[in-house]
């Protein structure tokens, strides 16, 4: 049976003629592919319509696999606006989404605050790219190698390949028919994994910098100097909060990385605990062991700090309210 929330997202893309499609700020591979197999999947299966995906980032993969649209302005003005894999229009990359005649949302993430309108949220999924594959599956779409690809893509991304929670019987179900659609995981992964020297070199301060609390919460400071000195942007190095993961004992890892304009990314991780409660409070948010926020206006890791020690209390305690 199709969910409800699948056949009006349904509908709306039968019913417009153009469909813009975009994700967050500073994507990550889950927001990447779940946009573009979107509009892979759209342009192969409506052919009177027009999709298009809007954004910038993962540029490595393009030759690989592909690359975002360029829109008009008139074009997005016709359009029916599809965000992938965001809570927030506030948080989309392209805000000319605003520009559209309808938005409407399809993510598995808690939602920070309600989204007026319509959306499919499902917190059960560990990829929107899963959601993604879901849909196509629900109306035995033609799904080409290239959408199977990228839908692989964000699943395994996301997923920490397969180790993260809520990775479960459908996730791998999914994967199973997306195989025999004739992926090739392994030419993906060489350009996935694979790093410049100088990022390396950057990825093992990280670890000779971090520090832990009195509960074992691991914390690492990342300031300007520390990237520049490497030649990296710190568009570049705000993600690396795994490189800290993986230590016996230690339930929570987080990374705090501050930009030249002194906003602080803050990356949250864990085995279990909710660390999404801590992100929803410096206005943040995610899944509950995977979550992250964004500290604006910061000269120094003195606010950081509180994040910290909210951390510590909910290592200690196991819940944070």
């Amino acid at each position: 049976m199709i969910k409800k929330e699948i056949k009006e997202i349904y509908k709306l893309i039968k019913k417009y003629d153009v469909i813009t499609i975009y994700g967050h700020i500073n994507p990550d591979p889950d927001c990447y592919s779940s946009s573009l197999a979107l509009r892979e999947l759209i342009r192969d299966n409506f052919k009177n319509k027009e999709a298009y995906a809007l954004g910038f980032g993962s540029e490595r993969l393009y030759d690989r696999l592909t690359r975002y649209d360029e829109v008009s302005d008139d074009k997005i003005k016709e359009s029916l606006a599809i965000i992938c894999d965001c809570s927030e229009v506030e948080r989309v990359s392209e805000q000319r989404i605003r520009l559209a005649k309808q938005i409407i949302k399809i993510d598995h993430h808690i939602e920070s605050k309600p989204f007026i309108g319509v959306k499919w949220v499902d917190t059960d999924s560990i990829a929107c790219a899963q959601m993604i594959a879901e849909f196509a599956l629900a109306y035995k779409l033609k799904i080409s190698k290239l959408t199977a690809e990228l839908m692989y893509l964000g699943i395994c991304t996301d997923s920490g390949r397969f180790r993260y929670a809520p990775t479960n019987a459908k996730t791998h179900a999914i994967v199973s028919k997306l195989y025999k659609l004739g992926i090739e995981p392994k030419s993906i992964f060489a350009i996935l994994y694979q790093s410049e020297e100088a990022f390396v070199k950057y990825q093992a301060l990280l670890v000779t910098k971090f520090k832990k609390t009195k509960h074992n919460v691991i914390y690492c400071f990342a300031d300007v100097d520390d990237y520049q000195k490497y030649g990296l942007t710190y568009e570049q190095v705000s993600k690396n909060v795994n490189v800290l993961g993986n230590v016996i004992g230690c339930p929570i890892w987080c990374l705090f990385t501050r930009s030249p304009e002194g906003q602080i990314r803050i990356e949250f991780r864990s085995t279990g605990l909710d660390v999404q409660k801590v992100a929803l409070k410096y206005g943040g948010g995610g899944h509950k062991q995977a979550a992250g926020a964004r500290l604006e206006n910061q000269k120094d890791f003195k606010l950081s700090m509180e994040v910290v020690n909210d951390l510590d209390k909910l290592a200690e305690t196991g819940k944070f309210e």
